[in-house]
């Protein structure tokens, strides 16, 4: 039996095709239509009070070019939804068979456990993928629309990294999936996404060292769009490196509960 299945994994594609293209046609249109307000945009930007422009300093403070506002406005957004849309897709691979009362006839189909697992994980993983790319060129087409000039080096670099943050969401909720009990609710993989992005925020926000070092508990900090696009970009490989760990444990330890999960039909 091969590793991976082609039929097994066209027919989980086709399963998850509707959502993937609502997610990534609305956050598209989002983007588009955030870049393309920046001439209307910067004028208000102008116009703020002095107390509000030091707030925004923690954020990058007031942009002076089209590739700072969307780094505040519109790489911040994408980052939050698509990171909650990851972790939908990586928790639904394994949860919606169990909600739809689906698995006990599709794991009944002549495959082993270890096909169904790393089929449903690439399926995650190409739509994650494509959702990541889609939103950047989204990101290149407002820009063009605009008109002004961008350099296109660390957007591609915030890009990358943004995509390997989303993988790490897809495959971190796939192992919750399997690690819960079945039928878990799939609203609670948004927890995950959603409390590490408000700890980035607190952290980026606070002049506090001890709050400052919250950073590395979210893997948004090694591909924080402010720093990538804003500043003189230092890569952090704490953040990095310790997500890279967590998922790895992650995904060996749902194979364990994988391998060993009755499914009920």
């Amino acid at each position: 039996m091969k590793a991976i299945d082609g039929l097994l994994l066209k027919m989980e594609l086709r399963r998850g095709v509707r959502g993937v293209l609502v997610w990534t046609l609305a956050i598209s249109v989002a983007i588009v239509l955030v870049i393309a307000l920046y001439p209307m945009v910067i004028d208000m930007y102008a116009a703020i009070p002095p107390e509000f422009a030091d707030l925004m300093r923690a954020f990058g403070g007031i942009p002076d070019t089209i590739v700072d506002y969307y780094a505040s406005e519109g790489g911040m957004m994408l980052q939050l939804f698509g990171a909650i849309f990851a972790a939908l897709q990586g928790f639904g691979a394994i949860n919606r068979d169990e909600r739809e009362r689906t698995a006990e006839s599709l794991y009944v189909l002549p495959r082993t456990r270890g096909t169904f697992f790393r089929t449903k994980l690439l399926r995650v993983t190409i739509e994650v993928l494509a959702f990541a790319v889609v939103c950047a060129l989204a990101s290149v087409l407002g820009f063009a629309i605009v008109g002004e000039p961008v350099d296109y080096g660390p957007f591609f670099t915030f890009s990358g990294l943004n995509a390997v943050v989303l993988l790490m969401f897809t495959w971190l909720s796939f192992a919750m999936a399997c690690l819960m009990k079945t039928n878990a609710k799939p609203m609670s993989a948004i927890a995950v996404p959603f409390t590490l992005y408000v700890i980035s925020i607190i952290a980026l926000a606070t002049d506090d060292a001890i709050l400052d070092t919250l950073k590395y508990l979210t893997p948004y900090t090694f591909a924080d769009p402010i720093e990538i696009l804003k500043s003189d970009y230092a890569f952090e490989w704490i953040s990095f490196t310790v997500y890279l760990g967590l998922t790895t444990a992650g995904t060996v330890l749902a194979w364990r509960a994988f391998a060993k999960r009755e499914f009920l039909g």
